[in-house]
């Protein structure tokens, strides 16, 4: 079985589908997932059997493309547009892909004439590293929802916008050597008027998509606050709808710290989080642009791959918890204006762990997924690993049990002048709730 789900946007008009075939021949065991248009009735009469099938309403190819990966099973993605014929290329050159680059073919059109378009596709492809969809994109799942979803307000263009982004992060793009064949249907009877329309289109929307370089990714670890297993211990001790506000509280504290950043087009925002809790998360903390999925690991390792990620592309990384009610966007803009001198930074918690690191050390991969997240040895196992670091000179708390919220409660009140609007809000909840945890 190939570890590929093949995504295929399919419009109200597009009726041929001699690629599903073609696929079905060439990339035996791979996952066919066809997005379609609700108004397309000719798919129904092609009778075209494949492993997963959706209709969206009102659809455009980005909510199409996104929609298949919802869809996917596997753990590497093929975009491949419905007029592509795919006879040049073979298995081997969809193996060994690495993980954190995105892939591309070269163009062919089915009319011998249009080499010249193509051609210009092509230099532009290599000489600039913007390959469009009907080149076909190729990546690992993982750095797609790290790169974040096509952007569904566009009706066109939505490509050229996700290369723009994946080039924001120093995202490898690796043009695999082979043709990749589309219809130059559109070019027929006017090919040199259509090309200077596709070119006009391409620079004025180089000049829209165009994006500032990030200098790092802040990787913030979020639960949906009413999901049982935000607070589990805490919920042991305490009702469960408490828990469930207290959460939001928590949330809103992170949420309002992210915003205060200074810098933060600078900043690839991405929250680490199960699948069950993205919907959820998407409206309640929006300045998120990427995603981690967590898929049952340890906390150890969510953390060590999430970093690699980062690392391997943008080449520096913060990992940020969302349950210290005491931090705040100060400490935090002071922390990422830090040199790193000594390659990484740790804001420590009073139980021997961290709620904050920042590290622009590949070593650090390889370190947080040796430590025991359930110990009160993280740090010292961390220092022991990495040799010289930085610690910052507060001390934190982080609310894994009601002693836990007791002393975070001390700590606001001792505090209060300080405090930002959504550590006062969590205050006045606190004190209108003692009884609950006192």
């Amino acid at each position: 079985m190939m570890d590929l789900s093949i995504i295929i946007p399919v419009g109200k008009r597009e009726d041929d589908f001699k690629l599903i075939k073609q696929i079905k021949e060439k990339f035996k065991g791979c996952e066919i997932i066809l997005v379609i248009d609700e108004d397309n009735q000719l798919f129904k009469q092609a009778k075209m059997e494949v492993d997963q099938l959706s209709f969206l309403s009102h659809s455009s190819r980005a909510k199409a493309l996104n929609a298949g990966v919802r869809l996917s099973t596997r753990n590497h993605l093929w975009f491949l547009h419905l007029d592509s014929n795919i006879e040049n290329i073979s298995s081997a050159d969809l193996m060994e892909l690495s993980e954190f680059e995105l892939a591309t073919f070269l163009l062919q059109f089915d009319q011998a004439n249009c080499w010249w378009i193509a051609a210009g596709a092509n230099f532009r492809t290599k000489a600039f590293g913007i390959p469009f969809g009907d080149q076909s994109f190729l990546m690992s799942k993982k750095l797609f929802n790290f790169i974040g979803p096509f952007n569904e307000r566009l009706l066109e263009g939505e490509d050229h916008e996700f290369i723009w982004r994946t080039k924001s992060l120093n995202i490898k793009l690796n043009v695999i050597n082979k043709n990749i064949i589309t219809s130059a249907k559109k070019y027929l009877n006017q090919k040199i008027a259509q090309t200077l329309k596709t070119l006009s289109k391409t620079l004025v929307q180089a000049i829209k998509f165009r994006k500032k370089k990030k200098s790092i990714v802040v990787a913030t670890f979020l639960k949906d606050p009413s999901s049982k297993e935000s607070k589990s211990r805490l919920r042991n001790e305490l009702d469960d709808e408490f828990v469930n506000h207290l959460n939001e509280k928590f949330l809103n504290i992170t949420n309002q710290n992210l915003n205060q950043l200074n810098l933060k087009e600078d900043i690839h925002f991405v929250k680490v989080c199960k699948r069950s809790d993205e919907a959820s998360l998407n409206s309640l903390s929006p300045i998120h642009q990427g995603t981690f999925l967590n898929q049952d690991q340890a906390l150890s390792l969510m953390m060590s791959e999430v970093s690699q990620l980062a690392l391997k592309t943008i080449g520096k990384v913060a990992l940020l918890g969302s349950d210290i009610p005491t931090l705040n966007a100060d400490d935090l803009n002071q922390a990422l204006s830090n040199k790193l001198a000594n390659k990484s930074l740790f804001f420590a918690t009073a139980d021997g762990g961290f709620c904050f690191m920042l590290s622009k050390d590949q070593n650090v991969v390889q370190c947080l997924s040796k430590i025991n997240s359930s110990t009160s040895s993280v740090m010292q196992t961390l220092k022991s690993c990495l040799g010289s670091v930085d610690v910052f000179e507060k001390i934190y708390t982080d609310v894994d049990v009601s002693l836990d919220l007791k002393k975070a409660y001390e700590q606001l009140q001792l505090n209060e002048t300080h405090l930002t609007d959504a550590q006062k809000d969590l205050l006045i909840f606190l004190r209108a709730n003692e009884k609950s945890f006192i």
